[in-house]
């Protein structure tokens, strides 16, 4: 039977705010405390439920549920309350084990379980062991309003005890978080993402689920996509070699995604210990910078996490000023600024391989005669050796090149390159000046181009009823429109038939049509509204349940797992204290409102940016040519319509 005993926690309100709203601020490191909890309960299974069918309200809760050990009353009353506890040193030892089973501990301070504090009011518990269970609630407005006296004082706490018995279920716990601290629901992807990246032990033998989906190792394989990387199996660190480390550090061959961590993550008994950073080597002008854009990382070094405790407080950060963690900071620094300067030369000589295998190539180079192609591909190839340019730029170069080849003043200005010394800075940075100003001639010219598209943009909005056709169809055209980097974005029409079949309420007068734009990583639904439309509640709650629905099928095709963005272009909102509070919410989900004012000010404030970088080009090269255009732009208006007066 249950013992007749209540629960008791001791605790003082400022060491609890200390330690759980202030060390736990996110979700997914408040669900990783409870995954590492069941580790060490020896559970083989843990599922966590993020409702998604509800809204935020006071009735939505979180679940944490393992198949681990659990607790008796006693345990509860003289393990999991007793704030601060030491198991490892309690228990004399660093293992749990249980007939053929035998795990490393995780757990060492014993605060993980006030985690739930860091997102939620009420952290409320069901646990069952040897045929009995134990459900009980910790309320975090009871606990500070019990202590508010003296928020210093030790405080005696009696956790509710909703039920108790005798039971037929097998053991384990679960773990609810409610009256949570936020107002948007959870996005389970991000807690996937977060999770898969803070363990390493994810396998069979300890399968962790979220919404019923496993998370599996290839979601934090980040080593498998490294287009560069480097291994390490057992390597002694510092001057004894007594201390030893496996992993790897590489590049990925795109920047580090958003939904990515970038940087080298370190981990000890199979749990992050070091969230991913670079380790400041920024901060001293590393050669190759640009690498830390797409650098990735985990070495493994169980030895922080054994004798002394060389771990900060959240579990975060490692206390890298004591050693020997110190010995591990400097072998990391050491092979990130060596990763770093190898970076560049690696990467352009396999850029280049690509880049001639690839159409822009065949399409602009080949058919050039033998003098003409060999000229420009010791261009480009020197070109790709040099600075850090993207993925895309060398391909542009290669239809600039193709076109400028033929005149001679450029073959001269590729000869000369060709035939410079590299370690001659001051003459290099000549030559490139002399590329700069053709180059920026060239974007002068596409300035130009958005000019009168501008101009045509603005005809159209005045005109409203007369040319709403025209509007939806120049909009797809000229996405840039929307927002300057939208450069190369191509309409996907699956996705917005995706909408019309699946929503009656498309066809409103209001609406001019709708636009998606996609790329490999995003895909951006623009619904555009009559140019004298005024965006109201309704708008809002209609353009949210369209972004939302294609959010919910992001697995299927045409969505084909990439983030969903909304854009709802009208003349403005409606100046109400609802629709305000509600496009800021909807902002920090990605869903933004565009005025047609605003889409004319952000292209006026882009390109006058163009322009003052041709400006300074000009002053700097001292080119009358660039000069001569630059000119030639004011008197056509381009000064007029940055500068406002358009």
């Amino acid at each position: 039977m249950t013992e007749d005993t209540e629960l008791k926690m001791r605790f003082d309100l400022n060491v609890l705010k200390h330690l759980g709203l202030k060390m736990y601020t996110n979700l997914p490191a408040v669900i990783s405390e409870y995954v590492a909890n069941a580790w060490d309960a020896l559970a083989e299974t843990v599922h966590v439920e993020i409702p998604q069918n509800e809204s935020m309200n006071p009735d939505y809760e979180i679940k944490i549920i393992d198949d681990g050990t659990g607790m008796t009353k006693r345990e509860i009353n003289d393990e999991f309350l007793v704030v601060g506890r030491n198991r490892r040193q309690d228990e004399g030892k660093d293992v749990v084990e249980i007939e053929d089973k035998e795990r490393k501990v995780m757990g060492r301070k014993g605060i993980g379980k006030l985690a739930g504090f860091g997102v939620a009011d009420i952290v409320q518990l069901r646990t069952v062991k040897n045929g009995e269970f134990v459900e009980f609630e910790l309320d975090y407005g009871e606990m500070r309003e019990q202590a508010r006296e003296d928020p210093n004082a030790t405080t005696t706490y009696n956790p509710e005890i909703i039920a108790e018995g005798e039971t037929n279920e097998s053991s384990g716990t679960e773990v609810t978080l409610r009256n949570l601290d936020r107002d948007q629901r959870p996005n389970p992807e991000y807690v996937v993402q977060r999770l898969s990246r803070r363990f390493s032990v994810l396998s069979d033998d300890f399968q962790v689920f979220v919404n019923g989906e496993e998370i599996k190792g290839t979601q934090r394989n980040l080593k498998e996509r490294c287009q560069f990387k480097r291994e390490y199996n057992n390597v002694a660190i510092g001057s004894d070699g007594k201390y030893t480390i496996d992993g790897w550090i590489g590049t990925l061959k795109n920047p580090v995604p958003d939904n990515i961590e970038g940087g080298v993550a370190v981990m000890a008994r199979g749990k992050t210990v070091q969230t991913p950073i670079t380790f400041g080597v920024a901060e001293g002008g590393t050669r190759g910078q640009m690498a830390l854009q797409y650098l990735v990382g985990e070495v493994h070094a169980d030895f922080l996490d054994e004798e002394e405790d060389l771990i900060a407080t959240h579990r975060t950060e490692v206390l890298w000023e004591k050693e020997p963690a110190k010995h591990l900071r400097e072998f990391i620094v050491a092979e990130i600024e060596e990763i770093c300067s190898e970076w560049p030369e690696k990467r352009r000589d396999e850029q280049m391989e690509e880049i001639r295998e690839e159409e822009p190539y065949e399409r602009y180079i080949n058919p050039l005669d033998e003098k003409e192609r060999e000229l420009a591909d010791k261009f480009l190839g020197k070109l790709a050796k040099q600075g850090d340019y993207d993925d895309d730029t060398i391909g542009e170069m290669a239809s600039y090149v193709s076109s400028g080849v033929q005149q001679k003043s450029f073959r001269d200005l590729l000869k000369k390159i060709e035939q410079s010394d590299i370690s001659n800075t001051e003459r290099l940075v000549e030559l490139f000046d002399q590329y700069e100003v053709l180059d920026a001639m060239n974007s002068l010219r596409i300035v130009r181009g958005r000019y009168y598209a501008i101009q045509k943009f603005e005809t159209l909005v005045e005109h409203g009823d007369a040319d709403i056709d025209d509007l939806h169809g120049f909009v797809g055209d000229n996405p840039w429109l929307i927002d300057p980097r939208w450069d190369y974005l191509d309409e996907e029409l699956d996705v917005r038939q995706e909408i019309h079949d699946n929503f009656n309420d498309t066809k409103i007068e209001s609406r001019v049509g709708f636009i998606s734009l996609g790329d490999g990583d995003t895909v951006r639904l623009v619904d555009i509204r009559h140019p004298n439309h005024v965006i109201n509640a309704e708008d809002l709650s209609q353009f949210k349940s369209y972004i939302d629905y294609l959010r919910s099928v992001s697995d299927l095709p045409p969505i084909d797992n990439r983030e969903v963005e909304g854009y709802l272009v009208a003349k403005e909102a409606k100046e109400s204290r609802e629709v305000e509070n509600e496009i800021r919410r909807m902002k920090m989900d990605d869903m933004r409102i565009r005025s047609y004012d605003e889409i004319k000010d952000i292209a006026r404030r882009s390109h006058k940016a163009f322009l003052q970088v041709f400006e300074r080009k000009a002053e700097r090269t001292d080119s009358q040519m660039l000069r001569t255009h630059l000119n030639e732009g004011g008197q056509l208006g381009l000064d007029d319509f940055v500068a406002g007066e358009f």
